[in-house]
């Protein structure tokens, strides 16, 4: 997390949740327009609840066809990062989302190692839709699941899921993901494996922070520093360098993503 002090103002990045739907999200978030609409909203329409392990369930009593515009299932709170914040990409933008179902007790087999929800080793974030279509999304540090489930009005944290093959498209990209959980949930995969990370990672995080200093007024030698302190650019001791190119590049880009298409970070999920 790099943390640049101007004055009383904090220009907060934060750089732990790496994967692509994390970054698109950081994009997002600073949109001018999300975020005049999001302040727009008197009634959000969504309530809050927590099940088992303190994972919140939230519950829309109407559609949202803004936010699904800007390709996200719900209004979600652009003050928050993934980490803190809560939210989902709506289906239609993040194609790798995959469908699952609740194996009925009886039909259990724990020779097939189904996923036992409440032991799957993320950050889960339930939402119900106002169609009653049930999403969870699973974060963790390098990595951003969802799944969807139709016509499920409430799920016991502790049920254990199959994934179904029914949608049209992307069959590869789903398949993959439905692998990818499974590493996760039985160990194959390690934890800290980078899954669904950007490979110009660092020209992502340059940009965030360069953009989120220029808002708050901050100049191209403030940019630059926050690049030395973060790591992102090394410093020449041995001769003179002008290194405000790195800054100028840097916000280039932060507004090529902010103000143009964003879901194409997205779609390389």
């Amino acid at each position: 997390m790099v943390i640049i002090t101007m004055g009383a103002q904090y220009i907060n990045n934060t750089t732990e949740w790496l994967s692509y739907a994390s970054w698109t999200w950081e994009v997002l978030r600073r949109n001018p327009d999300y975020m005049s609409y999001y302040k727009s909203l008197k009634n959000k329409g969504l309530e809050t609840r927590f099940i088992e392990n303190e994972t919140p369930l939230i519950i829309a009593s109407q559609g949202y066809p803004t936010a699904k515009k800007a390709g996200l299932l719900f209004p979600a709170d652009p003050e928050l990062d993934a980490g803190l914040g809560q939210a989902m990409w709506h289906p239609d933008a993040m194609k790798s989302a995959v469908r699952f179902h609740v194996l009925p007790r009886h039909e259990i087999d724990r020779r097939d190692k189904p996923i036992q929800l409440s032991k799957f080793p993320a950050r889960q974030t339930h939402f119900l839709d106002a169609n009653g279509t049930y999403h969870i999304r699973l974060l963790g540090k390098n990595f951003w699941f969802q799944m969807q489930c139709d016509g499920l009005p409430e799920i016991d944290p502790n049920a254990y899921i199959g994934f179904e093959n029914n949608r049209v498209g992307d069959y590869q990209k789903r398949l993959k993901t439905q692998g990818q959980i499974y590493g996760i949930y039985d160990g194959s995969i390690p934890l800290d494996s980078k899954l669904h990370v950007p490979a110009r990672l660092a020209s992502h995080q340059k940009a965030m922070i360069a953009y989120d200093i220029q808002e708050s007024g901050g100049a191209l030698s403030t940019i630059v520093s926050a690049f030395f302190e973060a790591e992102l650019v090394v410093k020449n001791t041995d001769d003179f360098k002008d290194y405000d190119h790195h800054a100028k590049n840097a916000l280039k880009r932060a507004k090529a993503y902010i103000y143009g298409d964003y879901l194409e970070i997205l779609d390389k999920q």
